[in-house]
């Protein structure tokens, strides 16, 4: 963010999507995605079935984010 001048990034409405979509994905491979917990929000009537911690583990997690970091922060905008 320095070398390109900017003091704010932001995530893009579609690569909020996809994690989104890779956390829950994550999820379903372990018995947190079917308990009735918090976890998926279900202690909220009306909302949405959702996984929000990440179980992908350590090591995923930080290739995911080098990835990015590779491809230029994609998915993020950057501004002043």
């Amino acid at each position: 963010m320095r070398e390109q001048g900017a003091s704010r990034i932001e995530a893009q409405l579609d690569a909020e999507d996809a994690w989104v979509d890779h956390v829950n994905e994550a999820a379903k491979e372990t018995l947190f995605y079917e308990a009735r917990s918090w976890y998926l929000g279900v202690n909220i009537p009306g909302k949405p079935r959702v996984f929000m911690p990440y179980v992908g583990g350590g090591k995923l997690y930080r290739e995911k984010c080098d990835e990015v970091v590779a491809a230029g922060y994609e998915g993020f905008e950057m501004s002043v």
